[in-house]
């Protein structure tokens, strides 16, 4: 029976000594077949669909199909899902933000332009919306084009991925510096600093605020006031009532415990020289930078302006929230960026220059024609200044009309055109202590309209106190100037002028200082002029 397992031969000894030892031969290794390269799998590749194949037309294709919608490039490559991520992202803003639009009134988007938190975040969101869909152009176009382009191609393509990215970047960044501008303007402008505050201010049923035109420029030494309102606007309703004050009132007064009360306590006045301009309403803030230890401590850090601000209230009676200063070689820049305004000049041609800041009557510049002109900001200017043949309370007429045609001429959306230019020409020319948590509020009531009425403490307001039954600037009766303000304030608005048809005739922007009222009794009221009926 033949063993199970055959053992090895035991090696044999031969003369004393062993055998050497077997030695195995190393067989070659057997060469191991390269793995089968793995195809580049796609994001969708689980949904079985082919790979386009790649072209350089193909390329250009996706970028143009992302520039015009971020995400039909992917979709044109099938790269489903990225592309219906991405697709899907940009419709759902630009659905939101349509809805927005036209779910907000015109109150409600001014108040989100005028929030600075909402401009930060604009303008962030520009930016990075700007990014992301240049990134996606770019990558479409890498997904699609081909290896081992010539340098021709490389460069024809290269140039037109930029023009397209361009094309995306270009308004995005024009949104987001705009929105920064309007920050940086709301910062700089209405930075806040005295008067009313804010929660205070939207509490109140009305607001009176200093409009201040003054003539400083580099023609002039100094500085006076040649403009000068209150304007009176109810918080709930819009209704807004100008008191005009005259530069010729004499004998301003103080309150009576101030050191201009105890220094002039029968009013501004200098009984050595009762003739001399110098003690007239608009003086007062030439006197006020002259001698500043007189000068009330706010609401400002212009003394003149302070010392203004007190004698304007108190005259009128009244609690000024805040102040609007305009420079007038300013105004006329501000003009010039909004595109200049259409007015009806009037039946007679307004002379352009014509008297010297010292008053000496000169040749004129030139002429404002009659009719209806499209006016320059150096035009408008010299419309709503001009005393050549015509009076102070003419003048006044006309700034008043100006003021009106502003309004109604120019919307919030001439101001965005025009922005970056109106932006400049109000930051060196305006300066106001509104900060911005007010202007939301008024920026609502500006959406809703704004009725503006006018009283004018001119010879045209009727006083039953005087000879002649008129208001006297030379002699002015501050009681009365105190109850005519309380009069109007809480009377009811003035109802809506009737529509006129086009062959009517309508009063002209120049006859609005000319109008004189009948003499009326001690307990007549007067009732504020609408300036839509008298321009």
């Amino acid at each position: 029976m033949a063993p199970l397992h055959d053992d090895p031969e035991p090696p044999t000894v031969r003369n004393g000594a062993l055998p050497p030892p077997r030695t195995s031969v190393a067989r070659p290794a057997r060469r191991r077949r390269p793995d089968p390269p793995v195809p580049e799998v796609a994001d969708e590749a689980a949904e079985g669909e082919p790979q386009p194949q790649r072209s350089f037309g193909k390329a250009l294709a996706a970028a143009a199909a992302s520039t015009v919608a971020p995400g039909s490039g992917h979709l044109m490559l099938h790269r489903t899902r990225t592309g219906a991520v991405i697709l899907g992202t940009f419709l759902l803003v630009i659905a939101v933000l349509v809805i927005l639009v036209l779910t907000s009134d015109t109150a409600q988007l001014l108040k989100t332009a005028l929030s600075s938190n909402v401009l930060v975040m604009a303008t962030v969101g520009c930016i990075a919306a700007a990014l992301a869909w240049v990134a996606v152009i770019v990558r479409a176009y890498l997904l699609a084009r081909p290896p081992g382009l010539g340098a021709a191609r490389q460069t024809i393509g290269v140039a037109t991925v930029v023009a397209l990215c361009l094309v995306v970047a270009a308004p995005l960044g024009f949104g987001a510096n705009l929105a920064n501008s309007q920050r940086s303007l709301l910062n700089d402008l209405f930075s806040g600093g005295g008067g009313t505050s804010a929660a205070e201010a939207i509490a109140k049923p009305k607001l009176n605020i200093l409009l201040v035109g003054s003539d400083a420029g580099p023609d002039r030494k100094g500085a006076r006031t040649d403009t000068m309102m209150v304007a009176n606007i109810d918080t709930k309703s819009g209704r807004t009532v100008l008191f005009a004050l005259p530069r010729n009132i004499q004998r301003a007064q103080f309150p009576p415990d101030s050191p201009m009360g105890e220094d002039f306590p029968d009013g501004f006045h200098n009984p050595d020289d009762p003739l001399s301009g110098d003690y007239l309403l608009n003086a007062v803030y030439a006197w006020g930078l002259t001698h500043p230890n007189v000068v009330p401590a706010g609401p400002t850090r212009d003394p003149g302006l302070n010392l203004l601000h007190e004698t304007v209230s108190y005259m009128l009676g009244v609690q000024l929230d805040y102040y609007v200063e305009v420079n007038m070689a300013g105004f006329a820049s501000i003009i010039d960026a909004l595109g200049g305004l259409t007015v009806d000049v009037g039946p007679e041609r307004i002379p352009i220059g014509g008297i010297t800041p010292s008053g000496r009557h000169v040749r004129p510049d030139g002429y404002i024609e009659p009719g209806v002109q499209q006016l320059s900001g150096e035009q408008a200017l010299a419309f709503a200044r001009s005393r050549t043949n015509s009076s102070d309370y003419e003048r006044m007429g006309r700034q008043r009309c100006l003021l009106q045609t502003i309004l109604r001429q120019k919307s919030p959306t001439d101001m965005l055109t025009n922005f970056q230019s109106v932006a400049a020409a109000t930051t060196n020319s305006v300066s106001t202590n509104i900060p911005q948590a007010v202007l939301p509020a008024l920026a609502a009531l500006a959406g809703n309209g704004i009725s503006l009425e006018s009283v004018s403490f001119d010879p045209s307001l009727p006083d039953p106190s005087t000879r002649d039954g008129h208001f006297s600037t030379g002699d002015p009766n501050f009681s009365y100037m105190r109850q005519v303000v309380q009069d109007a304030i809480n009377r009811p608005p003035a109802p809506p002028a009737p529509p006129t048809s086009a062959a009517a005739p309508t009063t002209r922007a120049d006859d609005a200082g000319k109008a004189t009222t009948k003499k009326v009794k001690e307990d007549d009221a007067v009732a504020p002029t609408s300036l839509a009926d008298s321009c």
